[in-house]
């Protein structure tokens, strides 16, 4: 179809550097979308990835490709798949998320907080359990915003049928006063 080298070069390292932009922009849902605890979105990855793989290894058999060229091409197409589809789910959550829901639940803080990068943590971390996701959730929040007392807060988030995003949370104090919204930062961005 194409066939300038330089043509093909150039296409070649265009659709790399958008799978690169892809994986940099869905390692960072992560942080801010939240996925069901019984949601099968990792399995569902991982066979698909293998299936792709699969069948791009029997398509090389019937080529004559030797076993170890097999394995190799299997790999390779696994990982490449795998990467590429592992925060679908995330993606589809933040992108489908629309209806607004607020829930007030009890809460405690954890120090260090939710992991930034792999040595560096935020400084606290507002953890609770989530009825709607069916499992525990640490957010970034920093001491100081914290009431003395205070045990329950409340929490406005955007929900769909696979997971939520949380965007706002306030603190509810001892004497049953909430305090202010602050938004929900992703861990990158807490202070």
């Amino acid at each position: 179809m194409f066939t300038s080298t330089k043509t093909r070069l150039f296409l070649t390292g265009g659709v790399a550097l958008l799978w690169l932009f892809w994986l940099m922009f869905a390692s960072r849902l992560s942080h801010r979308a939240y996925l069901q605890a019984d949601a099968p979105d990792t399995g569902a990855m991982m066979t698909i990835a293998a299936l792709v793989g699969l069948l791009v290894a029997w398509r090389l058999a019937q080529k004559g490709w030797r076993w170890k060229s097999l394995l190799l091409a299997f790999s390779g197409v696994f990982l490449f798949i795998a990467l590429t589809l592992w925060n679908a789910p995330e993606a589809w959550v933040r992108a489908t998320a629309s209806e607004r829901v607020q829930s007030e639940v009890m809460f405690s803080i954890g120090h260090p907080g939710p992991p930034v990068t792999r040595s560096q943590h935020c400084e606290a971390g507002l953890r609770f359990y989530d009825a709607w996701l069916k499992r525990p959730v640490e957010l970034c929040t920093r001491d100081d915003i914290v009431p003395p007392g205070a045990r329950t807060v409340q929490l406005e988030k955007r929900v769909t049928a696979r997971g939520a995003v949380f965007t706002h949370y306030r603190f509810i104090s001892a004497a049953g006063h909430p305090q202010g919204w602050w938004p929900v930062s992703p861990p990158t961005q807490a202070r």
